[in-house]
């Protein structure tokens, strides 16, 4: 509605400036009245909604980085290692240095289309569907590695606070997605 007023006077006063030749007599200027913009407030999300969006958000951030080091091998592994911890982050670290032995890189990149979030214990449990039809993983000549593997897959990760930090200390590979 406020908009709308303000596209009318606009208009008005467009219309009674262009329609002037002269000084109009006796006519008082109009005064300018700016209304303050009107702020929707954002529903904040309560403590535990946030945490579930943290832990959502830290998975995310665990696959770009995963996906960083498989696009450059000269990246260390020890990125992973304020993201991870347990026996996530052994098996992170046993993946990619196969990879690198056999000299095999990713080109393109993971997407992660749906994740769910609850609170399981002292920690969280994440529900991510990995999509990486986007992301191949190629050999030392840029060829396709065969088989190619499953391009979505479900994966359940669990995060926990270790230290300062949320980590993945246990992922899942659940099948399809």
């Amino acid at each position: 509605m406020t908009h709308l007023r303000l596209a009318a006077g606009a208009v008005l006063a467009a219309l009674l400036i262009g329609g002037c030749t002269g000084a109009p007599a006796n006519i008082p200027s109009p005064t300018s009245v700016v209304p303050s913009p009107t702020v929707t407030a954002t529903p904040s999300l309560s403590a535990e909604d946030q945490k579930l969006e943290d832990a959502k958000a830290r998975v995310v951030l665990l696959w770009k980085t995963l996906d960083g080091l498989l696009v450059d091998p000269s990246r260390s592994i020890n990125e992973l290692d304020p993201l991870a911890s347990g026996d996530a982050l052994s098996s992170l670290q046993v993946m990619l240095t196969t990879l690198r032995q056999r000299g095999q890189v990713q080109v393109g990149s993971t997407i992660i289309p749906t994740q769910s979030a609850l609170a399981q214990g002292d920690g969280w449990v994440v529900t991510s569907c990995i999509d990486r039809s986007g992301a191949k993983l190629t050999d030392k000549q840029g060829q396709p590695v065969t088989p190619a593997p499953e391009p979505r897959i479900s994966h359940r990760s669990t995060l926990q606070m270790v230290g300062p930090n949320l980590e993945v200390t246990k992922d899942e590979v659940l099948g399809s997605c």
